[in-house]
């Protein structure tokens, strides 16, 4: 059984029989995917691996980066180019089109190397937020290694401007990021294992708000909200789907860890996870 209800409204969000599906392997720790309209094919990363892969709307599995330089989240900033956390190159940076060349957006901040970008979102606004944990720098297999030069682990925002700042200090090792409808920044912490809650405002600083939940099978490490405003949370049993204010909804399990998410599709219904060494897909009813 694929789906676990909490509450009796969660199956209503997939067709009637719908189950979670593998669509390919052989991966060692895949991550960050996301849904490129223009190219009808989820990008996602397989971080350990120092690769990155398309999967096509009609249902092939194609080669992209090789060596991809460690990049883990992936995202489309607001002209719909791709952006990327790259561990190796401890940088956050943007592909126009399909093969083209990398830009730099952010390798530094006041004089100092970034840590090792992981996950990135996409603001209202147009900025780009992006959290920067050590792993590529602590995991010989996430990255080329390297000193630590910040003082902290943050979460950036780059706006479109090219100016960077760093609003969000106050986190043990942030990763996943999704804003909600009302604007709020939610982060994915898996130092500490919960995911907690800013006020954006205007001026791109952030208040914090408190923690909105935690899951009970490993940790959140992949975000996305949902059309109405549910949470999809990765977790180690599969996806945790809650109500906007934090509560349960039910699960999609999976045999492995959901380490990311993300809704595409030519419709964008369909839910696309990245499983430990796996990549899965289920239909549903809602719009990411």
């Amino acid at each position: 059984m694929t789906l676990q209800a909490t509450r009796p409204e969660f199956l209503s969000l997939f067709p009637t029989g719908a189950e979670a599906h593998k669509l390919a392997d052989g991966f060692t720790w895949a991550e960050g995917p996301v849904y490129v309209p223009s190219r009808s094919a989820v990008i996602f990363s397989d971080v350990r691996q120092n690769r990155t892969w398309a999967w096509t709307d009609d249902g092939q599995l194609a080669p992209e980066m090789n060596p991809s330089h460690h990049q883990n989240g992936h995202c489309l900033d607001a002209q719909g180019h791709l952006v990327a956390c790259s561990h190796g190159h401890r940088r956050l940076e943007r592909q126009r089109q399909p093969g083209g060349e990398w830009e730099v957006l952010a390798d530094a901040f006041e004089g100092k190397k970034l840590n090792s970008p992981n996950d990135v979102c996409l603001a209202p606004d147009g900025s780009l937020w992006f959290s920067d944990p050590t792993y590529g720098i602590d995991k010989p297999e996430e990255g080329y290694g390297g000193e630590m030069e910040l003082p902290g682990r943050w979460v950036f925002r780059w706006a479109p401007d090219g100016s960077l700042s760093a609003p969000i200090r106050d986190r043990v090792k942030p990763n996943g990021l999704a804003f909600t409808r009302k604007g709020e920044l939610l982060v994915a912490d898996t130092g500490d294992s919960r995911t907690h809650r800013y006020r954006v405002t205007g001026q791109g600083e952030a208040e914090y708000l408190g923690v909105l939940f935690s899951v009970d099978k490993g940790k959140t490490d992949g975000l996305r909200v949902d059309g109405e405003g549910r949470i999809w949370a990765s977790a180690g049993d599969g996806v945790h789907v809650l109500t906007e204010h934090g509560e349960e909804l039910g699960r999609v399990l999976t045999p492995q860890t959901v380490s990311n998410l993300c809704f595409g599709g030519p419709e964008g219904r369909t839910l696309y996870m990245t499983v430990s060494t796996e990549f899965w897909a289920i239909e549903t009813n809602v719009e990411g």
